[in-house]
């Protein structure tokens, strides 16, 4: 400060004192705002400001939520979603009171965020014509987290070097993961799932979504890889991490996880530089990785399901040593060549030569592999067929997934949400209501909750008013983003080119599968999309005309999405204390915990069943029927407290007299638990 105020007394000279006193205020106050925003001080103190705190708290965010997350599970909402929120709410009271630079983004930027706005508060709406209310509650503080992330990626996108920190970051967190998943090959012991289910599915839980996870990591081992100006044992460091990543993502055994992995790669050297060296990264991970996975596949303690855990055991350690001999070669070969490369650089006529060439090989292989495909008699008619065939619920587990055909159901699924829609085309069935739709037009046993196809389930949820929503969403983004990359220069383009394609791969995948349940590649997606839509834009200090206002409303907000957040995760809590109470005859206590389920969460069907359960057990058969009357009123369209009526009807007054209501819970899950009984009372003279 001393010698800002020299600066300014020398520049000014000596007028009289009054004159000097305004004009050192207004310097002072104008460079002070400028050294907030460009302070670089490493100092212990600046991780308090709120730029840094908030950055190290969204970091950590992001990688307990891709950690962490307990794959589709509600509760981890619970603290990572109430986290998100409070801080997103202390970021926007921040930017109230000038402490926080609020970044000016482009049109189609605030498009982008307003799309995203609007299709969670039209979730919100949907609750009140919502078929399964208690759900679209669940779904509505989902995406509610989602937001917070998104506003959190927002003012993390003003730092300096923002795409570069947000890209450095999720490689970080994606090792890791990738890091986890492998350990479970090695010990299958550190995974439950491992001895029931082959795909690499950890920490996760669900093989695809691990596998989307993997995609994510090849851009950015890529832009590690790729650029001459790196390290050359950086350079062979990210080499390796893309070699881990192609293993995880072939033992996923995820059909759309390598399909939308190869459309990564291409857009990547597509729009990224530097293309031949990418290639070369490329070529040298995927050597070792046909050789390590080439040999798993011969291997059923790896790759087949239901193996012993001793096979797995033994082949986990040869698995180990296989894929740390890959590891090493691909760092030596991928050293030596970085160190070659900086002795003896290519010229450019020679960099074009061996560009066509590679694009030559593509060319040729990929031609090569059509034509193998056709001699086998894999014809485009055959595909189709084999892909709209029914397919049974054993099919498709283990590697032999990777030359499945079928669709493993997702066809069915994408007609009966299709059917959904066109019977309620302007307004949906509700948010995350897809499980009753399926249930009542389902053509088979398998039990699905989304309809794996994320355009086709809000389509069919929240009606073409949040199908418009989404669409928007992902069409202004797309503008933004090459808004992003066009403004953007050097090293800041190129980590912002491997976060652009992470997106697209999150996009293209979500057309496959239903990423949007899962916080650990949702939350880090819409984080980075904020983190673009501000890289790079001016940023400014607002000051709100009532702050005090706005920090209230921030507050009451964020004590709302905190309450909306905990309430139905407490009633789960309490209908769960109500069963063990009536599991140890203490009926008593299982009404009142019922009782409790029902004041925190009123549209739980759950909570009423338990209830009405509770009370038939301690012999009040009428308040139990009246219970269950009300939980129909809540959820008519809900199967099950037709079918718990209907139980309770035939013990109190004979099988004729629970038949209507029989019927009627078969008609909304005719090939499940309902409709089967509903046959067995039908037979009854």
């Amino acid at each position: 400060m001393e010698v800002w105020r020299t600066g300014v007394s020398r520049l000014l000279g000596r007028p009289n004192r009054t004159n000097v006193s305004i004009a050192s205020a207004s310097m002072r106050t104008a460079l002070e705002r400028r050294a907030t925003r460009l302070d670089a001080s490493t100092g212990p103190g600046v991780l308090l400001a709120p730029l840094p705190l908030l950055a190290g708290v969204s970091a950590a965010l992001v990688a307990a939520a891709v950690l962490f997350s307990k794959g589709s599970s509600d509760d981890p909402l619970i603290w990572i979603g109430g986290l998100a929120i409070a801080f997103a709410a202390a970021a926007a009271v921040s930017a109230a009171v000038g402490s926080l630079a609020v970044p000016v983004v482009s049109p189609l930027g605030l498009a982008t965020v307003g799309c995203f706005t609007g299709l969670v508060v039209w979730q919100g709406f949907s609750m009140l014509w919502s078929i399964e209310a208690d759900r679209t509650w669940n779904y509505i503080n989902r995406a509610l987290v989602y937001l917070a992330f998104l506003l959190l990626g927002l003012a993390m996108g003003t730092m300096r070097r923002a795409p570069r920190l947000a890209a450095g970051w999720l490689a970080v967190v994606t090792a890791l993961a990738i890091g986890c998943a492998l350990a479970t090959k090695i010990f299958p012991g550190l995974s439950a799932e491992t001895e029931r289910v082959a795909r690499l599915n950890s920490p996760i839980g669900y093989w695809n979504v691990l596998a989307l996870l993997a995609v994510f990591a090849l851009p950015l081992a890529l832009w590690i890889a790729a650029p001459r100006s790196r390290p050359a044992w950086l350079r062979a460091v990210a080499v390796v991490y893309l070699y881990s990543a192609l293993v995880a993502l072939v033992l996923t055994f995820s059909r759309g996880g390598v399909a939308v992995g190869i459309a990564a790669v291409a857009l990547w050297l597509l729009i990224a530089r530097p293309r031949l060296e990418s290639a070369a990264a490329l070529a040298i991970a995927l050597v070792p990785t046909l050789a390590v996975c080439g040999w798993a596949f011969s291997r059923p303690g790896l790759t087949k399901d239901g193996q012993p855990r001793s096979l797995q055991a033994h082949d986990g350690r040869w698995f180990a040593l296989a894929l740390v001999l890959g590891g090493i070669g691909a760092f030596a070969a991928a050293f030596f060549a970085a160190r070659y490369e900086a002795r003896q650089p290519l010229t450019e006529p020679w960099r074009v030569r061996l560009g066509r060439a590679a694009v030559l090989a593509v060319i040729v292989a990929a031609l090569v592999g059509v034509g193998s495909l056709l001699a086998a008699g894999i014809t485009p008619s055959r595909v189709l067929h084999k892909f709209n065939e029914p397919t049974p619920t054993s099919a498709g587990n283990g590697a032999n997934n990777l030359t499945n055909l079928s669709s493993s159901s997702r066809w069915n699924w994408w007609q009966e949400a299709w059917r959904s829609w066109r019977a309620h085309p302007l307004l949906g069935t509700g948010a995350g209501t897809f499980d009753l739709t399926h249930r009542k037009l389902r053509v088979d046993g398998t039990v699905a909750t989304e309809p794996h196809n994320l355009p086709l389930q809000f389509l069919s949820e929240t009606g073409i008013f949040g199908f418009i929503l989404f669409l928007g969403i992902a069409l202004a983004g797309a503008g933004a983003l090459v808004e992003t990359l066009r403004r953007l220069e050097g090293e800041d383009r190129l980590a912002a080119a491997a976060l652009v394609v992470a997106l697209f791969a999150y996009v293209v995948h979500g057309v496959v599968d239903f990423d949007w349940d899962f916080i650990a590649v949702t939350a880090p997606a819409v984080a980075v999309l904020g983190v673009l839509l501000a890289a790079g834009r001016p940023a400014r200090v607002r000051l709100a005309a009532r702050r005090g206002l706005l920090a209230v409303a921030a507050g009451a907000f964020a004590a709302a999405a905190l309450y909306s957040l905990a309430s139905p995760w407490l009633a789960v809590r309490r209908v769960d204390d109500a069963y063990a109470a009536l599991s140890r005859g203490n009926e008593d206590a299982a009404v009142a915990d019922a009782r409790s389920a029902h004041n925190l969460n009123p549209v739980s069907v759950d909570a009423l069943l338990a209830w009405g359960a509770a009370e038939a057990a301690r012999g009040d058969v009428a308040a139990a029927g009246r219970l269950y009357t009300k939980a129909i009123s809540v959820q008519p369209d809900n199967w099950r407290p037709w079918y718990y009526r209907a139980r309770l009807l035939e013990r109190i007054a004979g099988p004729k007299v629970a038949l209507f209501d029989a019927q009627r819970a078969a008609a909304r899950d005719p090939r499940g638990l309902a409709g089967a009984y509903a046959a067995s009372l039908a037979t009854v003279p």
